[in-house]
């Protein structure tokens, strides 16, 4: 759920009817009517009911609608908190990322960015994290997003997203019908995990050795798609972050995904120099993250208290 979504709902709640609700906000009934529908299966209830030329608010629909209007002024409040720069503001920001900044809500962050400061040029570089971080130090870009964590008095890492990695295997394999397994329980698997430049591999490989063995690698291989075709097949096992795996999942029917114990967390981190003359660039764009951030915890929130809501209802 976004603050798109709420906004939808609220326009046609107000005119009961999505034809003219598409009209005022300039997208087509059919994009209007998917999004509503794709809010109301994640939150688990009926909103609209809908008939050709009308729309009726459900008694759930009415509980939603009231508390959207409260959270989008408080979302709004946090989004407009400490707004002291300039949409015109120019100035090139030189930004690295990783292969999986796709799979997490992250490049909302930088197209948010981009569309409140319209004269800013960022620059994207994609590398494993290891690259990044060096091309940091040496001041090759001005920050990155990265999945490692080497403590480093030069450098500052702000937490964005925190997942879990889970164990992904074909369907037919002996882990497949298992709700979770032991990370020891791993140590005779043959693996395709992501380059050991990676942050993925370097949480992985240290979780193994903590447990009394190396993982036996197979294969590497950068593009997640491609890892769990692998192992669709039935050639290897592999470890991906949750979200990664989930995603892949949806369009791969012949993989199982079971949770791995104890739990390794993976942390996306934005990370900058710990340098005293930051570019006035780099402080715009840390000043959005913060409240981009705490935009995306205000919704999470709402997105509960929503869902509790309607459902006492």
């Amino acid at each position: 759920m976004d603050m798109r979504q709420l906004e939808y709902a609220l326009v046609v709640s107000k005119h009961l009817s999505l034809a003219r609700a598409a009209e005022e906000i300039n997208i087509s009934p059919s994009i209007l009517s998917h999004q509503i529908s794709k809010l109301e299966v994640e939150l688990g209830v009926c909103l609209f009911l809908k008939s050709k030329r009308l729309v009726r608010l459900t008694p759930a629909g009415k509980e939603f609608i009231i508390n959207a209007k409260r959270i989008i002024t408080n979302l709004k409040e946090v989004k407009c908190t400490g707004r002291e720069y300039s949409p015109v503001v120019s100035g090139e920001l030189r930004l690295g990322v990783m292969a999986v900044i796709g799979y997490y809500n992250l490049p909302n962050l930088l197209s948010s960015f981009q569309q409140s400061f319209i004269g800013m040029r960022i620059n994207i570089v994609e590398e494993q994290c290891e690259k990044l971080l060096d091309m940091l130090l040496s001041d090759k870009i001005d920050a990155a997003f990265v999945q490692i964590y080497n403590p480093n008095p030069n450098l500052k890492y702000c937490k964005l997203v925190t997942d879990r990695m889970v164990v992904v295997t074909n369907k037919k394999h002996r882990f497949a019908n298992r709700k979770s397994v032991c990370i020891k329980e791993l140590q005779n698997e043959r693996f395709i995990l992501t380059p050991p430049s990676s942050g993925h591999f370097y949480d992985f490989n240290k979780a193994c050795q903590e447990a009394g063995f190396s993982p036996i690698l197979a294969k590497t291989c950068y593009v997640a798609k491609n890892i769990v075709s692998f192992v669709s097949e039935g050639l290897v096992i592999s470890v991906l972050s949750s979200k990664v795996a989930e995603a892949e999942k949806a369009d791969n029917d012949n993989i199982r995904i079971i949770e791995l114990k104890p739990t390794i967390q993976r942390r996306t981190y934005l990370v900058v120099r710990n340098i005293s003359d930051t570019p006035q660039t780099l402080k715009l764009f840390l000043d959005f993250t913060h409240q981009w951030l705490a935009t995306q915890t205000a919704l999470e929130q709402a997105k509960n208290a929503l869902i509790s809501s309607v459902l006492e209802k």
